[in-house]
């Protein structure tokens, strides 16, 4: 179905199956709804399509039909070979990268998109990164709250890791203190720009097992809570 350009297809059924597995092992256990695996269509027919339409442009390029297509194919090999600009419009293959989430019901605001696996440092000094993180999460929703928190919104996640199926970290910068949640340091900030682009007041992003993030926000109220929900499969 996938041409085999940008190793889309091999690639694209990994992150089939990674989708899958996480949402499967949720509902079996019971931390989530039944409803969740519905977005399985949703997330991965998006991405499919994209995929597929990515390495169509590939396959008309290398092979265009007479016409329009051969003659821009032809202009854009030719100015390739002496301007630097035209090497982009050379289409031997889009290498895969992974897909955005723009129609997900278990996404929300702020979410649908990958998160990078940035480097972060323990409480304890040792070093570490977003994988790990998820690993200790270990298979949960992971929510990661920035920032200096107050004892009160300490006390809420703490709460809120304990009733539903979501473990919760406080991430600071290199010399914050924590208060009494599980703690990590991004000295550089580059998990909170991962999470939310230029966006300086997001305080929580809430990351799912396939290191998709399934929300972000500006304020710890019940729209964590919301979020944690439509990422479960339950309505809202």
């Amino acid at each position: 179905v996938v041409s085999p350009f940008g190793a889309r297809g091999g690639n694209s059924g990994v992150q089939d199956a990674d989708n899958l597995a996480w949402k499967l092992a949720a509902v079996v256990q019971r931390r989530a709804d039944p409803a969740l695996l519905d977005s399985y269509h949703a997330e991965r027919h998006e991405a499919a399509t994209h995929n597929v339409m990515v390495t169509n442009r590939t396959a008309r390029f290398l092979r265009p039909a007479d016409g329009a297509e051969r003659i821009f194919r032809t202009a854009a090999i030719s100015l390739a070979k002496r301007h630097a600009f035209a090497r982009q419009l050379v289409n031997t293959g889009r290498m895969s990268s992974p897909n955005i989430y723009s129609r997900s019901a278990a996404c929300q605001s702020g979410g649908g998109r990958p998160a990078q696996n940035v480097a972060l440092t323990w409480s304890d000094g040792n070093s570490g990164d977003l994988a790990d993180l998820l690993v200790w999460a270990n298979g949960n929703l992971l929510l990661l709250a920035f920032g200096e928190l107050s004892r009160q919104d300490i006390a809420s996640l703490i709460s809120l890791s304990s009733t539903a199926a979501v473990r919760c970290v406080q991430i600071g910068a290199l010399h914050s203190k924590p208060l009494a949640l599980e703690y990590a340091i991004d000295a550089n900030g580059d998990l909170q720009a991962t999470c939310a682009g230029n966006d300086a007041q997001m305080r929580w992003a809430l990351l799912r097992p396939d290191t998709y993030i399934a929300a972000t926000g500006s304020r710890l109220d019940g729209s964590v809570v919301n979020a944690i929900r439509a990422a479960l499969g339950h309505k809202a």
